[in-house]
């Protein structure tokens, strides 16, 4: 051989579990000797003996059989000088076209003392024996000898001294490890590419294997036909109980399987594990036949050839992977119905559950969108994984939308005013689901951020020391840019007054004299100042207000009571130095100060010394818990909020829509 067998049988990594592999291989082989004299992988036959040892216990009177080794009888095409040579290679490349590694029968070694072939081949039209030995000692003693016969081509294959630390792999009865071969075999008998196999032991009755998986297996088989593009499709699926396997889907050519997928991926609706009637579990096993396969399989049979979904429509020839997909899935969700009822039931109760916190999703619980949600949305998600796929799929329907809007707005000058009229129709109705998800999704945003505000006030009563003022001043507004900076959703400027969400330019944090317009006055530093231009913040006609409006916004730490001073001083001096700078808006032009309007918003606790410091200055709130004092010209006011009020009042204004969505907390 090319490579020393003893280090190759000792670094080959079999465990104890896989004792059984041998066998398997054995039986792979005779199966490719068979296909390769016949042409067809089932045109052959194979007998399976067990070997027994005759030790001391089945002496002293044990009649529980005692596996040695076996024999792989096949009537295939034999050692002949190619077969040898490739037997011969370490690591062959022989097998490579039907998935072998050229590694298998070093099994033999690993897990039996010896193993001996007798084998007759053909060659220029005479039969020929080669027996020979395989041994780590003496490798394929005796290979080269061989001798004229009369005898049919055949190989038996016997191995015999089974080593200790693989025999628990062995099933003492011979009716578990037939079942083990034909499940281990399962595609090859379930796409009838398997030749006639009896299993036979001493004491036991002959056990014919494509009996048993035609009791065992064949009755659970449901088989339908489709079609893609004109070409018809054979599909096979079927209940598998062993817990280790996986949903899978094979396509076959030519009676042999080609390539392997997860059946998930074409049904993410499938649950890990099936139960049936008998609430037993199992796994779905399908296979696909058909003449297309067999026809555009390559001559290795590891691939299957497929047209591209890029290719244009008018030159396609083939059928492409992703219609061949489509076909298998709609195909098993029929044969499914029944067991994928309870799981789809299930599911959908989950989500509902989830969308009473997420109402954002509650335009998916439509019934037009069932089908939709069952198929794409994979059972037994966990919230966080649910609220991604929802997303995923709320974002499809959003985009199908766009281009259904473009494809009406080109119908407008081909079709009738009755047909254009039904697609507007439907295209209506479907924005408006979206719509009504999109403001489920922005109140429920709203939501959460007055949650979060909530749970910081009550952190700041038991920590002293907790910056409140920079936290809520970060959910408002990010510190140190602009609205040029920031997108609109990062942007909760409602919680203090819905208008400020339609300003012109907004800053935090930011040297007035860097503002655009505002160059001439200081480097003061505002916690939120937004300018309007051009637009009203009140309740006013546009053309009253002309100039525009400037708001400035202010926080001071929760709990402070060592005011000296009106606090709000400080926004009143930022308007003086507005009124009296050089104002300029968006396009450079110069704005009149005295069409300004200005707004003040002071955030702070009221307490005792900031009561002292506006008390006989300022006016109440009309609920006694705030204060406001109108600037001298009456261009504008400046109003001093509580925490507690501004988190109260944003609450009120909001309320009805968190009650029409079931999100208001009593």
């Amino acid at each position: 051989m090319l490579t020393n067998i003893r280090g190759l049988v000792d670094r080959l990594d079999l465990a104890p579990s896989r004792g059984v592999m041998p066998l398997f291989e054995a039986i792979s082989n005779a199966m490719d000797a068979i296909e390769e004299k016949y042409g067809n992988p089932a045109g052959g036959s194979i007998r399976i003996r067990l070997l027994t040892s005759d030790d001391l216990v089945r002496q002293a009177g044990d009649e529980t059989p005692v596996i040695d080794g076996f024999e792989v009888i096949d009537d295939g095409a034999g050692f002949n000088d190619a077969n040898i040579a490739s037997f011969g290679e370490a690591y062959t490349l022989s097998k490579v076209k039907v998935g072998g590694k050229g590694v298998g029968r070093f099994t033999f070694l690993k897990v039996f003392a010896r193993c001996d072939v007798r084998s007759v081949f053909e060659k220029d039209s005479r039969h020929f024996t080669r027996n020979f030995g395989f041994s780590i000692d003496d490798e394929l003693k005796g290979a080269d000898k061989v001798e004229s016969t009369k005898s049919a081509t055949s190989t038996t294959l016997a191995v015999s001294g089974l080593v200790d630390k693989y025999r628990a792999a062995w099933p003492a009865d011979p009716q578990v490890l037939a079942e083990r071969i034909v499940g281990h075999f399962l595609i090859r008998f379930a796409a009838r590419s398997c030749p006639p196999m009896l299993l036979e032991s001493p004491g036991n009755a002959p056990i014919d294997l494509h009996k048993l998986f035609q009791s065992s297996v064949q009755s659970h088989i449901e088989e339908r036909f489709f079609d893609v593009l004109g070409h018809t499709f054979a599909l096979q699926a079927f209940r598998h109980r062993d817990g280790r396997a996986r949903h899978d889907c094979h396509l076959c050519a030519n009676g042999r399987e080609v390539t392997t997928s997860k059946l998930r991926d074409l049904l993410p609706e499938l649950p890990e594990r099936l139960v049936d009637e008998d609430q037993e579990a199992y796994t779905l096993i399908v296979l696909v036949t058909g003449e297309y396969l067999d026809n555009n399989a390559n001559q290795e049979r590891t691939k299957i050839a497929f047209q591209s979904e890029e290719e244009p429509e008018l030159e396609r020839t083939l059928v492409s992977r992703q219609a061949l997909n489509r076909g298998i899935a709609g195909t098993l969700r029929s044969v499914l119905e029944a067991d994928l009822k309870t799981t789809n039931e299930e599911k959908l109760a989950h989500i509902s559950r989830f969308v009473e916190q997420a109402p954002e999703y509650r335009v998916l619980t439509h019934e037009k969108y069932r089908p939709l949600i069952e198929q794409r949305v994979q059972p037994g998600l966990k919230d966080e994984q649910l609220d991604e796929a929802l997303l995923h799929i709320r974002r499809e329907i959003e985009d199908g939308m766009r281009k259904e809007e473009r494809h009406v707005a080109t119908l407008i000058e081909k079709e009738s005013f009755e047909q254009y009229q039904e697609r507007i129709k439907a295209l209506m109705e479907e924005m408006n689901d979206v719509g009504k998800a999109k403001l489920a999704d922005y109140v429920a945003h709203r939501r959460t951020i007055l949650d979060l505000v909530d749970h910081s006030l009550k952190r700041v009563q038991a920590d002293g020391n907790y910056p409140f003022e920079k936290v809520l001043h970060k959910m408002i507004f990010p510190m140190g840019v602009s609205s040029k900076d920031v997108f609109l959703d990062q942007q909760n400027l409602w919680l203090i007054d819905e208008r400020l969400c339609f300003h012109t330019l907004l800053t935090s944090d930011k040297k007035l004299n860097k503002v655009t317009g505002l160059e001439g006055t200081s480097g003061k530093e505002p916690d939120i100042f937004a300018f309007f231009y051009d637009t009203p913040i009140g309740v006013a006609e546009p053309d009253n207000l002309q100039g525009g409006g400037v708001v400035i916004v202010e926080f001071k730490r929760p709990g402070r009571d060592d005011y000296e001073k009106d606090p709000a001083d400080q926004i009143i001096q930022r308007f003086v130095e507005i009124d009296q700078g050089s104002v300029k808006d968006i396009d450079g032009r110069p704005v009149n100060p005295e069409r300004l309007r200005y707004t003040g918003y002071l955030v702070a606790d009221l307490t005792p010394t900031l009561r002292k410091q506006v008390a006989m200055r300022y006016h109440r709130t009309a609920d006694n818990e705030g204060y406001f004092v109108t600037l001298p010209e009456g261009n504008g006011y400046v109003e001093i909020v509580s925490y507690d009020k501004l988190v109260k009042d944003a609450k009120r204004r909001n309320r009805v829509l968190f009650e029409k969505l079931g999100l208001h907390k009593h």
